[in-house]
């Protein structure tokens, strides 16, 4: 993996100007390359522009998803029921902005594993309710809880509404069933809070003082955990349910959130989010990084203009499936697998190209292929 070599430039001013003019212009006229980049004003707007508001929207949110939990379990009714449902989908859609951020203080608390492993294991969820026991530490239990287990709770215990809400009143296991719903509910709200807690006390200052390239470089953590949730994207997402990496055989019960039907909206909102965090948003992003160093592709267009092309079109093939995504899966698998392929383009350019230019090291370890 080649390292840029660069020069230091002492108008600091200027470089930050200069680098704000990306998010208008969309390209590099004006810019110099080869120059010292800020990576102190990128961690800073990564950190306070993305980084903490997603955390803090997604904190909000399982609170309010606890706090509907506690009000449908102390008297069920369908009214409540809906009301859980519905802070359950918002809290879904926010995690879709918070899930790249697995380091610090999330790597500390297996943050990622521990909220959204999919597909929810319903022998063993079922194998907790009946038995009213329930140990979030064990390993049995890592896809019998997070917000894939309260998707199968809240939407997939029966065929409508009024089924559902009788499994909470009439069944015989109702309460042990509440009590296990209360449970994941706090669980998600207590990790978030404490996430959020270390950001904001400590890790902040930690992460913006870590300014490298090396492996243990904020930038380092923050690009190897985009990339890797980039590829949950791809292969989780839609890879795998589409039956990409199985010779063909499609499993659409696997996809994210199947009992709510909302899979596909969360692939659009994940793959947005990825986008904003590679722009930077509207400050400092790995796109001015690499117009910075002057990357280019093989054929000789800028890097940054062939990701941002392919952030696009591969968005545009997810947009042009529909939810359920499951049922998609089943009766358009050709569409599903034409977005794997765009989705698989974007992957070589993210994990290959982009570190490669800005000399960041890939250190965890998959079998993608790549």
């Amino acid at each position: 993996m080649r390292k840029i070599t660069i020069a230091a430039l002492s108008f600091a001013s200027v470089l930050t100007l200069m680098q704000a003019c990306s998010k208008s212009s969309g390209g590099d006229d004006g810019k110099q390359t080869n120059t010292q980049f800020d990576r102190k004003g990128l961690l800073t707007n990564m950190s306070t522009n993305i980084i903490l508001p997603a955390y803090t929207s997604f904190q909000a949110s399982a609170s309010a998803l606890n706090d509907a939990v506690v009000a449908f379990n102390a008297s069920p009714d369908a009214a409540k029921l809906t009301a859980a449902q519905t802070a359950f989908v918002a809290a879904y859609k926010q995690w879709q902005s918070t899930s790249e951020y697995d380091f610090g203080p999330a790597n500390q608390a297996n943050f990622r594993v521990n909220i959204n492993t999919y597909p929810a294991d319903i022998t063993q969820i079922n194998t907790n309710i009946i038995s009213n026991t329930y140990n979030p530490a064990l390993l049995a239990n890592l896809a019998a809880k997070g917000l894939p287990a309260i998707d199968y709770l809240l939407f997939g215990v029966g065929t409508d509404n009024a089924s559902i809400l009788a499994q909470y009143t009439a069944d015989a296991k109702a309460a042990n069933r509440k009590t296990y719903l209360a449970a994941l509910a706090l669980e998600i709200k207590t990790s978030a809070t404490s996430v959020l807690s270390t950001w904001n006390s400590s890790y902040k200052a930690t992460f913006l003082a870590a300014d490298g390239t090396d492996v243990g470089s904020s930038l380092g953590q923050l690009v190897n955990q985009l990339v890797y949730d980039y590829e949950i994207l791809k292969n989780y997402e839609v890879g795998v349910p589409a039956g990409t990496q199985s010779m063909g055989t499609t499993y659409p019960q696997k996809v994210q959130a199947y009992y709510s039907k909302i899979s596909l909206q969360l692939a659009l909102l994940h793959i947005q989010a990825m986008q904003n965090l590679y722009m930077g948003k509207d400050g400092l992003g790995l796109d001015d990084y690499l117009i910075n160093v002057n990357a280019k592709y093989s054929d000789g267009r800028l890097l940054n203009d062939v990701i941002k092309a392919q952030f696009a079109t591969a968005t545009a093939k997810l947009q042009a499936l529909t939810d359920p995504l499951a049922d998609n899966i089943r009766t358009n698998p050709g569409a599903v697998t034409a977005a794997y392929t765009e989705l698989q383009k974007l992957t070589v350019l993210l994990k290959t190209d982009m570190t490669s230019s800005l000399g960041i090291l890939i250190t965890f370890g998959d079998n993608d292929g790549d």
